[in-house]
This record gives structure tokens, C-alpha cells and sequence, in this order.
């Protein structure tokens, strides 16, 4: 048996030792490297997380923003027909003065309210027997009194009669607060149908609003 000194002992421990720490040195920086890249995996994979986050942030204040914007969108396009509409009919009823004087595509303004009159007047008696009489009254105002004579409201009653409800038209002394037009009702004011301008275009104001609509805004 070979006999080692001391200094052989001792550098074969240090040799031992070097192989040793070379082996657990190798063995940390394998494992070191194996956690980095786990490390770094992790990382990349909470980066992304951040980062599809974000990105649905994004999508999310982005869709937000659309839809805002829709919104507004619509908001000023009805803000612009109510603007509209409003400037339209607040421009018909300018023009009733310049009826008054130059008349409506060749009728006069006694023709206009002569017609209003008769509308009234079979609403009043749509339905009434022949042998019934309806004694109705003409209610206008104090400016468009003078457009209206006793002649033509007997007329009138005379055209209505003949198509069978015995009716007599009388020009009340009561007026109205109105731009225009007229209403005709019973003697006994239990009704009465109202044909002043403003309440016609009250009446029309849906079917005014989708025509002024569609002529406004078709290209929209």
C-alpha cells in the first residue's frame, strides 16, 4: 500500500475540494440558468398580461370614445332638425302675413280660410242624419274678421247641406288670439273644431317633422 504524506493528503483534498466546488459551482450556474430563464419566462409572460391589459384599456376607451361620439353625433343631428324644424315652421308662420295680402299659389285669403271653414264644418258633422240640423258658429280673430262675410259662410252652409246635413253657419262675436285660420263649433260650444294655424301645425306637427326631415337631411 502506497503511503501519503501529509502535503499528498492535503493536495489531494484541495484537488478533491476544486473537483467538488467545481462540480457544485456547475450545478448552481445550471440551476441559476434554469431559474433565470423560468424568471425571465415569468417576466415576458406578466409583460404580455400587461400589456394585452393595456391593449384592452385601449379597446375598451377606444369603443368608449366611439360610442360617445355616436352619441354626440346624434344628439347634434337632432339638434340640428329640431333647430330646423323650428326655423321652418317659425318661417310658415311669417309667411300667413304675406298670404293675407298676395294670397297662396293663386288663392286668395278668404279662399284659404273658406276652406278651413268647410273642413271644420264636415268634422262637425261627419256621421250626422239627413234630417238633423247642426247650427254651428265661425270663431276668428279680430284681424281675419273682415276676410270672412255673412255670404260666404251661407254659401259654405248651402254646398254642405246639399250633400246632405241640413247645417246654418253664423260669424261669432267672439275672436281669437291666432296668427291665422279659424274655428268652427256648436252654438252650445260642447265642440268644436279648432283650424287656427298654430293648432293645425300641432296637429301635423309629426307628419311636418318627418317631411322637413326628409328634405333636410336626405343625403344624410
Amino acid at each position: 500500500m502506497i503511503r501519503l504524506g501529509a502535503r499528498e493528503i492535503v493536495e489531494r483534498i484541495k484537488e478533491e475540494a476544486v473537483s467538488e466546488r467545481e462540480k457544485i459551482i456547475s450545478v448552481a450556474e445550471k440551476k441559476a440558468d434554469e431559474l433565470i430563464k423560468e424568471a425571465t419566462a415569468q417576466v415576458e409572460l406578466q409583460k404580455k398580461r400587461v400589456i394585452d391589459a393595456e391593449e384592452r384599456k385601449g379597446i375598451e376607451e377606444l369603443e368608449r370614445i366611439i360610442r360617445a361620439a355616436r352619441l354626440n353625433a346624434r344628439k347634434l343631428r337632432w339638434a340640428a332638425e329640431v333647430e330646423m324644424i323650428a326655423k321652418t315652421l317659425e318661417e310658415a308662420m311669417k309667411r300667413i302675413k304675406e298670404v293675407k295680402t298676395s294670397g297662396f299659389k293663386g288663392n286668395s285669403y278668404s279662399a284659404i280660410l273658406a276652406g278651413l271653414i268647410r273642413d271644420a264644418t264636415r268634422s262637425l258633422t261627419a256621421g250626422s242624419s239627413t234630417s238633423s240640423g247642426s247650427d254651428l258658429e265661425v270663431i276668428l280673430s279680430e284681424e281675419d274678421a273682415p276676410f270672412i262675410t255673412s255670404d260666404m259662410l251661407k254659401n259654405i252652409a248651402d254646398e254642405i247641406s246639399a250633400e246632405g246635413v241640413n247645417i246654418h253657419l253664423s260669424l261669432s262675436d267672439k275672436r281669437i288670439k291666432s296668427a291665422g285660420g279659424v274655428i268652427v263649433r256648436s252654438k252650445d260650444g260642447k265642440v268644436e273644431v279648432n283650424n287656427a294655424f298654430e293648432q293645425r301645425l300641432a296637429r301635423f306637427s309629426a307628419n311636418l317633422r318627418e317631411d322637413i326631415v326628409k328634405t333636410l337631411f336626405k343625403r344624410g
